[in-house]
């Protein structure tokens, strides 16, 4: 009986003790964006939801990966119909956690694609780095800004590919929940 009292004390003492090391955001955003050196130019506003899986070190950085699926947008190209797009972006992502209630991070995209419906259906490939900051002024909320540039390396269509080089460059502005375990 002694033993179990002993062992239930230090599993009380060691669970007061223990940090957490994983962090799970999911995040909802809208995306605002444009890339003028192709042709045609256009402009780009996504739905996108997400989430960003990270350990955490005890000295407030995170390392993770940040998966972002714009779930539906638009595709304004100058001159043409509008097309229905969605994103599908996986980064690596570093950050830091302040204790100011202020929050960073980085991410270079290892897999991304925004696929159109429309002629044609293309798809335009590339890879983007983003920055962002994020508050937490709200209880288990945070309010964040993303800047994402992108470098387009290939457009592919049903009719074959593109190798346009060009840049795309967007806003976006997300609600998250970021949670610690």
């Amino acid at each position: 009986m002694k033993k179990m009292w002993l062992v239930l004390a230090l599993l009380v003492g060691f669970s007061a003790t223990a940090k957490a090391d994983i962090l799970i955001e999911p995040y909802l955003g809208y995306e605002m964006g444009s890339h003028t050196d192709l042709d045609p130019t256009a402009k780009t506003e996504l739905v996108n939801m997400g989430a960003r899986l990270a350990y955490k070190t005890p000295v407030m950085l995170w390392l993770g990966l940040d998966y972002n699926l714009g779930v539906s947008g638009k595709y304004k190209p100058d001159g043409q119909s509008d097309m229905d797009a969605k994103r599908n972006t996986l980064y690596a992502v570093a950050g830091v956690d302040l204790p100011i209630l202020l929050r960073g991070w980085v991410g270079y995209g290892v897999m991304d694609e925004i696929k159109m419906d429309g002629t044609d259906n293309p798809k335009i490939k590339g890879k983007p780095v983003k920055i962002g900051i994020g508050t937490t002024l709200l209880p288990f909320i945070s309010l964040n800004v993303e800047y994402i540039m992108e470098n387009i390396d290939k457009v592919e269509t049903d009719s074959g590919d593109l190798d346009p080089k060009g840049k795309m460059d967007s806003w976006m502005l997300s609600v998250s929940l970021p949670l610690q375990f």
